[in-house]
């Protein structure tokens, strides 16, 4: 069995797990190839015959090409071998999708020894690769429709561009500018964006002449109406080129130089416009004419410095909420184009970071990493999918990646451009493939005030997953440190066990044979220090239990009175050599039954009385009180046992039943905090107070009468 991903760099390795993947297909099978992965599926014998083998068996196997191959012989083979064939300008590398497995050969153009294979069993990343290929099918074009229409460009991801141009009107627009004395622009900002994306190093030798006064430069009017249209004058301005603003839009964008004028038409295709014609005139009228508009608008144009000055005086925030997604992507790359030191992103949900990956969104963000911008993105924590994610995010060394807890179920997706821009967008529905059906509405915050307290948020955010992650690694640790120390008390209870049966039992026997008074004496004293350690294992060892959630109540009824008396009766023919103590019973007059574990509050019982005898003096009291109150109604019984010896600090008084806690060189603070965890699995309580008018304290438990 295959694991649940996998990645390879290697042709040999890509047969083999494509071979695979067919061989495994149980009820259909869907294959995108481009131009350049053509070749290697063909010469792929094994894959050709096990898709010949579906077919006799009625599996439906798709293919999306990125154009009819070149060779009659190749479609041919692939037509023997599919279903279904169509055609799709864009698709690259190779993927196929099965019922249960995904396995994708991507193209790179750095070379064959760095292309990539992955293949995965992840049901999240199958059903959106299953959606993707579905529309993709949807959209392509048959054989046959290929000599009537035109391969329209589909892409179900974020356009790369807003503007398609083609490549004759390019070079054309760059002939205009490097044949040219002067350059006169009068456009939208969208038109100047488009210049800054495309023809800058064409601008730089215009300019360079300019400084050599081999040239007059460039003039561009255009309207500034927001912070993310400053940036992008400012950058044209330290180029060297001269902009102005103007209020209105202009109803059409030209441009002029010495010989000709120029002015573009463009069309709407699908979610880009298309720039595939140039008008270039060189009538001498015609220039004269649109050099006089041009000099009467520069002007009574404003000065692009006077109005960077102006924009930035206003602090208010300029919103815009845009409902059409295809704006919004437009706008959102803008934005991307003109960011120069961070972008934070916060990305609400686990199908949102697949669809970014398999969009190619990550790819591009660390391609912007790449230039030195920071790049922090917040996503949601993925039990289920944990190991998928980190093999995600571990391929972008220049995007740095946080998990978040999942404390809300908001699905807004937030992004802040250099604190100065932020885009809060909907996610209107999670399970879509197409960024353009996932998300909604999208609200545009062209303002400092707005994107510095989100991006304030975002770093609290981004300290808290910092401080989270600490906190998780130093309680993994404190778990091992408990367990160690817990698997170390219960093998050094075990050790002191078998000694101390020994022990106890032939010190019993020679009491008995020894009649010698001082020496019947010193036994005694190993008698009462062996029971004293055997009662500590015990202890140990019930310690773990209850910690290991493995220790049981056996609840019965019995009588508290007489289980007291005989507990007390064992401690006075065991009492220390050097104390004679005294015990008085109060309230034992009347019978207290109980519904409890009888040998766990018989050990509540001999730890606290042993914890008064430890601390009481020679000739000491010891009072046992009986009582019982009612408390939301039920009948709770108290057991009071007070001394008349040594107080309690206060600084051990709040911490008395907790583990490891001693007031003094007896014991190690283990004897009470067993107590604590009994008392309180009866649903009981236990506490402790100093006497008031006496020395000594009072121990107390509650427990109800019926368990």
């Amino acid at each position: 069995m295959s694991k649940p991903t996998e990645y390879f760099q290697n042709d040999k390795y890509a047969s083999s797990r494509l071979l695979n993947l067919i061989k495994n297909v149980n009820t259909s099978l869907d294959i995108s190839i481009g131009s350049d992965k053509l070749p290697f599926f063909i010469r792929c014998s094994g894959c050709l015959d096990g898709c010949k083998k579906l077919l006799k068996k009625d599996i439906q196997i798709r293919f999306i090409l990125q154009s009819p191959p070149k060779s009659v012989q190749d479609y041919k083979q692939l037509a023997s071998i599919a279903s279904k064939v169509k055609y799709l300008e864009g698709i690259q590398g190779l993927s196929a999708i099965s019922d249960s497995e995904y396995f994708n050969f991507e193209s790179n153009p750095t070379g064959p020894q760095n292309q990539e294979v992955y293949s995965t069993r992840n049901k999240n990343i199958l059903s959106i690769a299953k959606k993707s290929f579905d529309t993709l099918f949807l959209h392509a074009i048959s054989y046959l429709e290929t000599s009537t229409q035109s391969g329209e460009e589909f892409n179900i991801f974020p356009p790369s561009l807003r503007f398609k141009v083609d490549q004759e009107v390019s070079d054309q627009i760059v002939y205009f500018l490097n044949h040219s004395k002067f350059v006169y622009i009068y456009s939208s900002i969208g038109r100047m964006l488009l210049g800054y994306q495309n023809y800058l190093e064409q601008f730089d030798q215009v300019l360079t002449k300019a400084k050599v006064n081999q040239h007059k430069g460039i003039r561009w009017i255009t309207s500034i109406q927001t912070r993310n249209d400053l940036r992008l004058v400012k950058n044209l301005l330290q180029m060297g080129i001269q902009i102005r603003h103007t209020l209105d839009r202009p109803p059409f964008d030209f441009a002029l130089s010495d010989k000709y004028f120029a002015c573009t038409i463009e069309r709407s295709d699908e979610n880009k416009l298309v720039i595939d014609n140039l008008l270039l005139n060189d009538d001498h009228t015609n220039l004269t004419f649109y050099n006089m508009i041009f000099e009467k608008l520069w002007e009574s144009a404003m000065d692009a410095e006077d109005r960077i000055k102006e924009m930035e005086r206003v602090n208010d925030d300029n919103i815009a909420v845009i409902s059409d997604s295809n704006e919004s992507l437009h706008k959102l790359f803008e934005l991307f184009t003109l960011v120069k030191r961070e972008v934070l992103i916060i990305l609400p949900s686990t199908n949102g970071f697949f669809r970014t990956e398999l969009s190619g969104g990550f790819k591009k963000l660390d391609r912007i990493g790449a230039k030195g911008i920071r790049i922090r993105v917040l996503t949601l924590h993925d039990q289920e999918n944990s190991s998928e994610i980190q093999k995600i995010k571990a391929r972008y060394a220049n995007i740095n990646f946080r998990d978040l807890e999942q404390t809300n179920t908001s699905f807004n997706r937030i992004m802040v451009f250099d604190k100065e821009n932020t885009v809060i967008w909907e996610v209107k529905d999670d399970n879509q493939l197409k960024f353009t059906d996932a998300l909604g509405k999208a609200i545009f915050i062209d303002g400092v005030k707005t994107s510095q307290t989100i991006a304030s948020i975002f770093d609290n955010l981004w300290a808290q997953t910092e401080i989270l992650s600490r906190l998780k690694e130093a309680h993994e640790k404190v778990k091992l440190h408990d367990k160690m120390q817990r698997n170390f008390m219960d093998l050094v209870a075990h050790e002191l066990r078998t000694p101390l049966q020994s022990i106890l039992g032939i010190t019993e026997i020679l009491k008995k044979d020894i009649q010698n008074k001082d020496q019947n004496f010193m036994l005694q004293i190993i008698m009462s220090n062996a029971r004293r350690l055997r009662r500590l294992s015990e202890n140990i060892l019930d310690i773990t239990r209850l910690e290991g959630n493995i220790l049981y109540l056996n609840k019965e009824a019995f009588n508290l009175n007489e289980l007291i008396k005989t507990t007390i009766s064992d401690y006075i023919t065991n009492l220390e050599y050097n104390k004679s103590i005294s015990f008085e019973y109060k309230n034992f007059d009347k019978e207290y039954v109980v519904v409890a574990d009888k040998f766990r509050i018989t050990q509540v019982i001999q730890n606290l009385v042993d914890n008064s005898i430890r601390f009481t003096k020679s000739k000491g009291k010891i009072v046992l009180i009986l009582s019982e109150k009612t408390v939301h109604s039920k009948e709770i019984i108290v057991l009071s046992v007070t001394d008349n010896g040594e107080a309690l600090r206060p600084e051990i008084l709040s911490k008395l039943y907790t583990k490891f806690s001693s007031d003094s060189y007896y014991g190690v603070g283990i004897g009470l905090y067993l107590c604590r965890k009994i008392i309180e699995a009866h649903h009981g309580r236990i506490w402790a107070i100093n006497n008031r008018n006496e020395s000594g304290c009072t121990f107390n438990f509650g427990i109800p009468r019926q368990g």
